[in-house]
């Protein structure tokens, strides 16, 4: 049976309309494990209820529920857009955090209680200001544009919405759900003991977000520097980076004059190279992303190498003094995977090369909770903030996933503190090793500076 896309269920709408291109012309055998290909986590599965039996039906849920994850990160990402943009309408933007502390500390406490446990949002009104950048988004949908981000929307609200009347009003309802997220996160989860694991919680429940920065990638590279040094002989041919995400409306940090970019395949390369792990000629390069309009992306840049206008959120200014290592390291960036222009502070143009892009040699559309690729292992796999996202059980899938896909001896770096991990990673053969703590910059007044931490698995030769 054919289905019109207005007859498909709101949460898959957008995903067919955006992975169509992508599924057609996918390069790799994905699949999900089955049973015995879990073995090594059989037992952490068992004892939370799961059995063959139920393996099946449990992935299926599970990928139901992700592909869910994503419409909401991609809605999650209009609201910031329609509040922030200034390409559709002369009104002032709105910061996302101030919007959400007027709405919600707006409320009387009782209503406001209720719609903070997100029992409902019926007493909650959008604000004028941004009921009137609501109207100038939809009327800016109605014309044509060569703007990339004001189709995406144009196309993600037709297909999350295909009612077609009514939404300014839909918009308006993601706004709020999007808004009440942002609270629990911003105000209140720190107020928690520890605020940190109350934070870490929240994105448990939240959108599966494309957001990626520029910093990630000086995460990235400290991890390569410390596989390096352990190992000055090695050499990284095959590389899995899961999550590149796509730089297309953060809530901070949100800069227009660059077109929607993923950064993470090619500060992999260039981090790989520049450190001697990697030649280019020698090197390919898997992106799998759980959003299709990442892989989409991607494979459309695969065939026209990309200029990455590379802008750091960090500044020097009277609060934040931006870590040393950190701008050497934004400095040298692109270097070795194209030409770079000079650097304005922390902005910069890199034109990648023609090489660089054909050493990104597939991107595919991946649930890394619910499947694996087949084929030829990986010697690195490169996995950061995507495990914020997953409970201890789809962690445990997610890892016996990875194991699956690294080559005996080979390494994982990711950036998840979360104690279970070391349970999970030891059983499916992929054992701790070292960290590296990362500075990036000192905030003046408070007591913590802004940092990440590094993570590095090696897997065992022999079980």
């Amino acid at each position: 049976m054919r289905m019109g896309l207005g007859k498909v269920p709101g949460p898959m709408a957008f995903l067919l309309l955006a992975g169509a291109l992508a599924a057609a012309h996918s390069s790799t055998t994905i699949h999900r494990p089955t049973w015995d290909e879990l073995a090594l986590v059989q037992p952490y599965l068992t004892a939370r209820g799961i059995s063959a039996a139920t393996l099946a039906r449990l992935l299926a849920r599970t990928q139901a529920a992700h592909a869910a994850r994503v419409r909401e990160g991609d809605l999650d990402h209009l609201v910031f857009y329609m509040l922030q943009s200034t390409r559709f309408t002369p009104r002032p933007p709105i910061e996302p955090a101030l919007s959400a502390k007027a709405l919600v500390e707006g409320l009387e406490p009782e209503p406001r209680a209720a719609f903070l446990t997100g029992a409902t949002s019926r007493d909650v009104t959008v604000p004028p200001a941004v009921q009137m950048r609501i109207t100038d988004l939809m009327s800016s949908f109605e014309r044509p544009s060569r703007d990339e981000r004001s189709v995406f929307f144009s196309q993600l609200v037709q297909a999350a919405f295909p009612e077609g009347p009514g939404l300014a009003a839909a918009v308006g309802r993601e706004y709020v759900r999007t808004m009440r997220f942002i609270y629990r996160k911003e105000f209140l989860a720190p107020r928690g003991a520890p605020g940190s694991a109350a934070v870490h919680d929240l994105y448990r429940e939240r959108g599966l977000s494309t957001d990626t920065a520029v910093e990630s990638g000086f995460v990235i590279h400290t991890g390569l520097a410390v596989l390096n040094a352990l190992e000055p002989e090695r050499r990284v041919r095959r590389v899995l980076v899961v999550g590149p995400g796509l730089d297309l409306a953060p809530r901070t940090g949100f800069l227009e004059e660059s077109p929607p970019q993923s950064y993470q395949p090619w500060a992999v390369m260039d981090a790989l190279v520049s450190l001697g792990l990697s030649r280019l000629d020698d090197l390919s390069v898997v992106a799998a992303d759980i959003n299709p309009r990442v892989v989409a992306h991607l494979r459309q840049v695969r065939k026209a190498p990309p200029s990455l206008w590379l802008a750091s959120a960090l500044a020097d200014d009277a609060a934040v003094v931006v870590a040393p290592d950190y701008r050497d390291y934004f400095a040298q960036l692109g270097r070795a995977i194209g030409a770079d222009a000079p650097a304005s502070g922390l902005r910069k143009v890199v034109r990648v090369g023609a090489p660089s892009a054909r050493a990104l040699a597939a991107a595919e559309t991946l649930d890394i909770v619910t499947e694996r690729l087949a084929g030829p292992g990986f010697d690195l796999v490169i996995a950061t903030n995507i495990f914020p996202y997953f409970d201890d059980l789809e962690l445990a899938l997610a890892m016996s996933n990875i194991a699956s896909m690294t080559v005996p001896g080979g390494a994982l770096l990711h950036n998840e503190g979360r104690p279970v991990l070391g349970e999970i990673t030891t059983a499916v053969c992929l054992p701790f090793e070292q960290s590296r703590h990362v500075t990036i910059a000192t905030v003046r007044g408070t007591t913590a500076p802004l940092a990440d931490v590094v993570f590095l698995h090696r897997k065992a030769t022999r079980r």
